[in-house]
């Protein structure tokens, strides 16, 4: 009797796995399902929006054309002024610095 309890348990083990398991694989094929359809209507959605806005520009754009020919802009070569050379600053003795400093310092 007590092998048969064993096995019984056994049995309903296997069983309560292949249901969670079946649950566990339908509820992520709906899951995979809802997100595939939700980023193929949105990439749609994108699509719509740019092209509404697009026909909406070129309507608003066409009135314009007609109304003043566009104008061709001059541009001017512009040189920049001579640089002259900036003056080099005089090369000053390390010893002559270090008294310098310590003047400054108070030692």
């Amino acid at each position: 009797m007590n092998w048969l309890k064993v096995g019984a348990v056994v049995v309903g083990g296997i069983i309560v796995f292949f249901v969670v398991d079946s649950l566990v694989h339908v509820i992520l094929g709906l899951l995979s399902a809802i997100v595939f359809v939700a980023i193929v209507a949105g990439g749609g959605y994108v699509a719509y929006k740019l092209l509404g806005a697009r026909r909406r520009r070129q309507v608003r754009d066409r009135p314009e054309q007609r109304q003043r020919p566009r104008q061709v802009e001059e541009r001017g070569v512009v040189v920049p002024p001579p640089t002259t050379p900036s003056p080099q600053p005089a090369h000053h003795d390390v010893e002559d610095e270090l008294a310098r400093m310590k003047r400054e310092m108070g030692r």
